[in-house]
């Protein structure tokens, strides 16, 4: 019987889980699903709680899989981490509550926020079998806000719009018009507007995206040429020739206006350095997809303009330049 290899565990992570940093249960045996690069399974060490989460999830990486955790721990414990937006320790300590609840609450609601802040934001250690790395797990596409890491900007939107009692569609819209880099400006913006109706919180979106599209006009004079803006939701994902077309990578050539292989080529290391601040195995990844997406587009447009479940954004693209 063959024994699966086990990730190296460093001397002060003994113990430890590698998903959330509480103490070990038991091993999970990671097998990629589904499993692109026929990589060996894996067994990496988790708390009971997250052993739990682990068996009832498939994911194609340890970085997925890690991500689809901290989301589900971001879900049961949010109550915990609204502790944090709502009060700092001092004004909890200071706070007036009065009753033998809520001096209970007093006392430890600041250490429940703290422990649920650590495990969410715990980063893991660098994985290793035998002492030889085995990949890079990335987290490029997390956020942080207000010291606490989301896994996307998805399970960001979606949690601070509870934390603030902001509707999920109307913080989501707000953050596609600022991008993830303004996600603090677009919760003030919400904070400040969201008691309106309808029609009023239509009209302030659209007061805010025509003052954007004014300020770039002011710091790009060629703005106007650049790409499209397209919700990361909006972009299907796709296996070409086995290989998966990532729906960020597409939604990054769209935004710098690249439909060719021509256009990529020339924006190779802008690409690359986006991608691969946290992981150059994720960015070359990437790379590779939106090549093989391109090629085909080039090579097939049939297929392109027919069958191309991302045709309508290309489309647009081109029609912006034509203009």
């Amino acid at each position: 019987m063959t024994t699966l290899p086990s990730i190296d565990v460093p001397f002060e992570y003994r113990h430890t889980c590698w998903f959330c940093g509480e103490p070990y249960f038991e091993c999970h045996t990671f097998r990629p699903v589904p499993n692109y690069d026929g990589e060996t399974p894996v067994r990496v060490p988790c708390c009971e709680e997250c052993y739990g989460i682990c068996a009832k999830t498939k994911a194609s990486g340890l970085d997925i899989l890690r991500d689809r955790v901290k989301e589900k721990l971001h879900s049961k414990y949010q109550k915990h981490l609204q502790i944090g937006v709502q009060w700092t320790k001092e004004e909890l300590e200071d706070s007036e509550l009065e009753g033998k609840a809520f001096e209970g609450f007093k006392h430890s609601a600041w250490r429940m926020f703290e422990i649920a802040r650590e495990r969410v934001n715990y980063p893991g250690w660098p994985l290793a079998i035998d002492g030889q790395p085995v990949g890079q797990v990335s987290s490029a596409f997390q956020v942080t806000h207000d010291g606490i890491v989301y896994p996307s900007l998805s399970n960001a939107v979606e949690q601070l719009a509870k934390s603030y009692a902001i509707p999920q569609a109307y913080l989501e819209q707000s953050v596609e018009l600022v991008g993830r880099a303004q996600l603090g400006f677009a919760i003030r913006f919400c904070k400040t507007t969201h008691g309106f109706s309808e029609a009023q919180q239509a009209a302030s979106l659209v007061s805010l995206k025509e003052r954007l599209a004014e300020e770039a006009a002011l710091d790009k004079p060629s703005a106007a040429d650049a790409g499209i803006e397209v919700a990361l939701k909006l972009i299907a994902p796709q296996i070409l020739y086995r290989t998966e077309i990532s729906p960020y990578a597409v939604q990054w050539a769209l935004r710098h206006g690249i439909s060719t292989l021509a256009q990529l080529a020339e924006q190779e290391e802008q690409f690359l350095a986006h991608f691969g601040q946290d992981s150059e195995l994720t960015a070359f990844h990437y790379f590779t997809g939106l090549q093989v997406y391109l090629e085909k587009r080039a090579e097939d447009p049939h297929w392109a303009e027919q069958d191309d479940p991302n045709r309508q954004w290309f489309q647009k693209l081109t029609g912006k330049r034509e203009r």
